[in-house]
Order: C-alpha cells, then structure tokens, then sequence
C-alpha cells in the first residue's frame, strides 16, 4: 500500500485547503472529559490521542432525522430530497470504520438505500490509529482493531510531530498531494506504524472477550433460553440509549406531516431501536415483542447471530458505547458473552 510521511507542521495547511471542499470533521475534547467529532476551524485543537467518539458516527451517513420527499397536497406533487453535503471525517478509529463497512453492505443489499448511498459517496473518511483504549472497549479481541478497506486514507502517529499515512483510495491520494508532494514513506517509518498498530492492540486485550469471536452465533444458538435474559431484563428501562449510541444500529421509523392547512408536507424517517416498546408493535395494538425480556435476547441474538449469518461478521464492533450509555449497565455485550460462554462450558 503507497504510504507518505507527514509532518504536523504540513496538516495546517491540509486541513485548510480541504475546508474549501468540505465540511471537516475532527475529534476534539467535550466537556465532561469526553470526545466527539465537531466541525474544525481555525483554533480548533484535534485530539489525536483520543480514545472514543462519544456519538456514533452513523450520524453523518445515517442522520437522526432526515427529510425522504416534500409534497405539496393541493398541487398533488412531490418531490425526493436529497441532502448528501460533501463532508470529510478525520482520524476514524479502525472498530469505526468497521461499522461505516458494515452498514455499507447493509444499505446496498437488495433495494438500496439511495439517500444513504447519496450521503456516504459524499463523504471521505480518513482513518486513525488509536493511541488509548476507553475502559469500556473491547474492539481489539471482536475483529476490529484493524481494516483494510472502507478509508480514503489512513493516518498513524509514528512521533511526535509525525504520521505515515497510508493511501485507501485515489480521492485520498489526491487530497493528500493538492498541497504538494510529499516523502514516500520509509521503510523505518513502515516499521513505526506496525509497532504503534501492535502496541494499542495488546492494550486493549485488558478487556477482551474469553474465547474466539468467531464462536459468538455459535453460543448464542444453544442459549435462546439462558436465565441471563431474564436476569438483564428486569433492570431494562427500555430507553433505546444502546440502539441511538450504537454504530451499526440502523433501524429507523418513517412519518409524514402535513402543515396547518393541509396543503404542504414532509415525509421523513426517525432513528428507532428495538429496544423500545413501541418498536414491535403492529396494527390492532399486538406488540410480537412486548416483553422486556423478548427484546433484550433479541438484541444481542441480532448483533450476535443474525447479522452474522447473512454477513459474515458480527453487528458489534465492540467500541463499548453501548455500556457507557446504559442507564442500568445491563448493555454490556462482552460482559453478556462471557457470561453465556462461562455457563457453557459447565453443561453436561
């Protein structure tokens, strides 16, 4: 893979020049010791150590509300919006960039998502490798510490005022060279990257999972009726607060509104989890998952079997987001897996 060296001294300048074509997106420190995307500008500090993005970012592909067709009533017409800004995600951890793939794949299966695929053509992503762990990741031991694919480029921190950047795409390329050219990366700065990528996966192995990923559907298939369900269940306020952090979430809820006179309107969709009451039930008021119980086992029985079987990965990437909003700390996954791995292993 063509790989530069880049000094921080150039980014400046970089970030500048790409500013004129889209809107950039950088991790920065929040309030409350966290981090989060937000625009950048002049001033703004990226903080390249960071060790989670508190909201997913699903959100500039997958907006929490977003606007499908404007009709008019009186005239009978409508219209499809589409609104796909040109946008550029900087420093995109790999577990992340994991999910922005598999919700590709989801989004291109069988009638495609055109105001999705719209927005993700719009948007270039440039990857970062961690340099911390948050202390409710599990990434490194779910098959996401790393990828190969879904990044225009991809940045690693080898000093302190330097980064071997990686090429993923030609739009990256070109991005990377339109302020100039820059120095083919060497093969000690090769080696530097390697070393920081092996340093922050065995940092996260500190809290992993206790057996292979790749057995996860395979448990799940013998524990339909583990007590563990009901045990969780119990404490579930079904808040959706694991379906809205979640990154490869991508259940939403369609609407129309009319305005006051009933002559022009909106059609949009909602994000929706399958953790609220609300989201299994049908006409004539039946809810085929009205229980507590029912729709906590179907979460993880999603992000851990079903998705699998018709992708060939699991739907959790393991950033942890999820423990961190739950209001109950029940929504723990790796926590859930070992658990129903323990209580396997002493079955007759």
């Amino acid at each position: 893979m063509t790989a530069y060296t880049v000094y921080l001294e150039q980014l400046h300048a970089m970030l500048a020049a790409w500013s004129k074509e889209h809107q950039v997106y950088v991790p920065t420190a929040v309030e409350g010791g966290y981090f989060d995307f937000k625009p950048w500008r002049e001033g703004v500090e990226i903080a390249f150590d960071y060790d989670l993005a508190y909201n997913t970012l699903k959100r500039y592909f997958l907006p929490p509300k977003e606007d499908l067709v404007v009709f008019d009533l009186a005239a009978k017409t409508a219209e499809m919006v589409f609104d796909a800004p040109k946008q550029l995600l900087f420093g995109v951890h790999p577990y992340d960039i994991r999910g922005i793939n598999q919700l590709d794949q989801i989004m291109e299966t069988g009638a495609p998502d055109q105001y999705y695929l719209h927005r993700r053509d719009a948007t270039v992503v440039f990857g970062l490798t961690p340099m911390r762990v948050a202390e409710t990741a599990f990434w490194s031991s779910m098959g996401a510490g790393e990828v190969d694919r879904g990044f225009d480029l991809f940045w690693t921190k080898t000093g302190p005022s330097t980064f071997l950047v990686e090429v993923g795409s030609m739009r990256g390329e070109k991005m990377l060279l339109a302020a100039g050219e820059l120095t083919p990366a060497s093969a000690g700065a090769r080696e530097a990257a390697r070393k920081a990528h092996l340093k922050i996966m065995e940092m996260g192995r500190s809290n992993a999972l206790n057996f292979d990923w790749k057995q996860v559907p395979r448990l799940l298939d013998k524990c339909w009726n583990s007590p563990l369900w009901q045990k969780k269940a119990e404490l579930c306020l079904a808040c959706g607060s694991c379906n809205l952090v979640c990154p490869t979430c991508y259940c939403f809820d369609i609407r129309e509104e009319a305005d006051e006179l009933l002559q022009k309107g909106v059609r949009f969709r909602e994000w929706d989890g399958c953790m609220l009451t609300s989201f299994a039930l049908v006409a004539g008021e039946h809810n085929f998952r009205a229980k507590a119980l029912e729709r906590y086992r179907h979460r993880y029985m999603r992000k851990g079997k079903y998705i699998y079987d018709r992708y060939g990965e699991l739907g959790c990437i393991g950033c942890g987001r999820c423990v961190r909003a739950c209001t109950t700390n029940i929504a723990n996954p790796r926590e859930v897996f070992n658990t129903l791995w323990e209580a396997s292993q002493h079955e007759d």
